[in-house]
């Protein structure tokens, strides 16, 4: 009996260390979660942007905010390798956002004006790739069309032969029924 007590006593004090590693980690993420969040809803207030994809995605929403279009755009591009789909979509709709405003505000003769929206359609399709259910961005991708219509590719028949006709007798018959 002495035996297992000392087990139960030695059990125990590793369940307990266990526990305290879990909770020290739990502990950590959260502060650490905490931190970005505070971020997120403050980014005026920082000088240095995290490292975590959202507060980067936060800081560039900002930067996109303050006509800092070409910052926002760089950071946005950094962070599409993210894990997290959901920002991943969100990321290439805020591109695309970014791409078209640009290209409504130059003038519709400005041939630099067709490669924004060009590039906002590219975004909007591939966060439609990522994420088909976002109804925000296919309503963009249909302003970047009528911006920009795309011209359906012509298809000229490669075999221009007249076939000839055939005629198929068929012959019906008739059941009747009770």
């Amino acid at each position: 009996m002495n035996k297992s007590l000392h087990l139960a006593h030695w059990l125990l004090i590793i369940i307990v260390i266990v526990s305290l590693i879990a909770t020290a980690h739990t502990a950590f993420t959260l502060w650490q979660s905490n931190k970005i969040n505070y971020f997120i809803s403050n980014v005026s207030d920082y000088e240095q942007v995290p490292e975590h994809p959202r507060a980067q995605f936060a800081q560039a929403f900002n930067d996109a905010e303050q006509d800092k279009h070409q910052q926002a755009l760089d950071r946005l591009t950094k962070i599409t390798t993210t894990d997290d789909v959901d920002l991943q979509a969100a990321i290439y709709f805020n591109r695309g956002n970014i791409h078209l405003r640009e290209a409504q505000a130059m003038l519709k003769d400005d041939p630099s004006r067709l490669s924004m929206v060009e590039l906002a359609k590219q975004d909007y399709r591939t966060a439609l790739l990522i994420d088909s259910s976002l109804w925000d961005v296919r309503f963009n991708l249909e302003l970047a069309l009528l911006l920009v219509p795309e011209k359906p590719l012509e298809v000229k028949p490669e075999n221009t032969k007249i076939f000839q006709t055939r005629t198929v007798k068929t012959i019906g018959f008739r059941v009747d029924l009770p």
